[in-house]
């Protein structure tokens, strides 16, 4: 996206039958049939420090049962892939497996599923468009949960796919391993009521312009949750929504933003960007690697919080403002900023942006921490120092930075229990303090070759919203 233009909410982990880690790894897909085709003080009280919270649940905890190979109850098809289930429990959404930062945590809520009776709709194909494609599926009217019968590889070509209809969930968690990854393209929300979850993104710089990995470009009342965002040629993960608030955007890693590309200002590898008067934003236990600015940058007129992060291997951190006059408004707590290759450990990791601040720009920043100690706030910077957060979601809640790096790690970006190379390389740059920014995907390899595989789901008439947790408890447990 070019720069121009509370009370804690705990999951309900004892549905049913126990999980062993063999029924969770025939869930992803192995064995599945499958086969090939230091802290600041800018505002902050005792009161206000983060509290504990609950650990993701180990092997053999409790979860719904593993859904049988075909269907043991009869639907109503309506049209090629898609079926009417009853009803969708949303409240599912409540809890994350693998962090203790939920998908409704933020401003954003899933009630429209509650009351939309969704339609399913099955990807079959892997193609870039076409029935039974993703895009295919995209672009259908109505309510949906959007299933995938394949995993693999979905080459673009160039066209990035767009939530151009409201009223979609699309549940990459349902691919069978190694997941659904998208390259040369981005995936975009322009729609209202949009849950992404458990995708893959990487378009890489085989484009004929830059792009988003993965974007909000207008939608309101959207969740995008433990996606994972690299190799884009604009930014990694961004949100535009000045008439449209309520977006939440967590648990996702945004990485190896390219930096000498094909972007036409030159040198551009920036990580998050929410975008001028975006109102009610949440930025929550996400992972920033490898880029060089906007950890995320907040520009004027937004209200944002921006909770427990991990930002790794950065030349500018978090910036606020600019763009436009209007006031920002933050909450930056206790995010985990760690030096990399190209950090300057002198300078401050909070500041207003380097270039147009012009308006008024008000923050709560408190319990961060860096490593090693840097400074956290520019006291040079026209920053008006809250002693009380100015914009906070009720639903969540937070850990101390330095538990909140741990559990970022562990369970961040598109599928923590089924990590593709890529990521499993980021998330260890980030613990070895390894790596640096790359001018294109050929400089780690390139484009991902990943096995096509394909498994048939059988989806239930009822308790839609409990079977979809099986998936996300499956790709998420580690």
């Amino acid at each position: 996206m070019s720069e121009e233009r509370g009370t804690d909410r705990s999951s309900d982990r004892s549905r049913s039958t126990p999980v062993t880690r063999r029924r969770l790894l025939a869930l992803v897909g192995a064995g599945a049939a499958a086969g090939a085709a230091g802290c600041n003080a800018l505002g902050g009280d005792s009161t206000d420090r983060p509290a504990a919270s609950t650990d993701a649940p180990a092997d053999g905890e409790t979860a719904t049962p593993e859904p049988t190979a075909t269907p043991t109850t009869a639907r109503t098809e309506t049209t090629t892939g898609t079926a009417v289930p009853s009803g969708f429990d949303a409240s599912v959404l409540d809890g994350s497996p693998s962090s203790h930062v939920a998908p409704t945590d933020g401003f954003a809520d899933a009630s429209w599923l509650s009351g939309a009776m969704p339609e399913v709709v099955t990807v079959t194909n892997l193609d870039a468009s076409g029935e039974g494609s993703l895009r295919w599926a995209l672009n259908r009217e109505g309510a949906r949960v959007v299933v995938f019968e394949v995993g693999g590889v979905v080459d673009l070509a160039g066209e990035s796919l767009t939530v151009s209809r409201p009223n979609a969930f699309v549940a990459g968690q349902t691919a069978p391993s190694p997941g659904i990854t998208l390259v040369r393209g981005g995936l975009h929300v322009e729609a209202d009521n949009v849950i992404l979850q458990h995708l893959r993104a990487r378009p890489g710089d085989e484009l004929s312009g830059p792009v988003d990995a993965i974007g909000n470009a207008g939608g309101s009342n959207v969740v995008i949750d433990h996606c994972t965002a690299s190799w884009g040629t604009d930014e990694g993960l961004s949100t535009n929504s000045p008439d449209a608030p309520d977006v939440t955007i967590t648990n996702n890693l945004v990485a190896e933003c390219l930096v000498d590309s094909i972007h036409p200002k030159g040198d551009h590898s920036m990580g998050s960007l929410v975008m001028n008067n975006s109102d009610n934003v949440t930025l929550a236990g996400n992972l920033w690697a490898h880029n060089v600015g906007r950890h995320p940058r907040l520009k004027g007129g937004t209200s944002t919080a921006v909770v427990n992060n991990v930002m790794y291997d950065f030349d500018r951190g978090t910036n606020l403002g600019g763009g436009v006059p209007d006031e920002t408004t933050a909450s930056i707590v206790g995010n985990y900023y760690r030096a990399g290759a190209i950090t300057d450990e002198s300078e401050p990791v909070v500041g207003a942006t380097f270039t147009d601040a012009d308006g008024p720009v008000r923050a709560y920043v408190a319990y961060n921490e860096t490593d090693p100690s840097m400074p956290v706030v520019d006291q040079g910077a026209p920053i008006e120092s809250l002693s009380e957060r100015p914009v906070w979601p009720d639903g969540i809640t937070t850990r101390r930075a330095g538990e909140a790096y741990e559990g970022v790690l562990a369970g961040v970006g598109a599928r923590p229990a089924d990590r593709t190379d890529h990521d499993r390389r980021i998330v260890a740059d980030v613990r070895d303090r390894t790596g640096s920014p790359i001018d294109s995907q050929d400089d780690v390899g390139g484009y991902p070759e990943l096995e096509a595989t394909t498994r048939e789901l059988s989806v239930p008439d009822e308790g839609l919203g409990e079977w979809l947790r099986e998936f996300t408890v499956a790709v998420e447990s580690v």
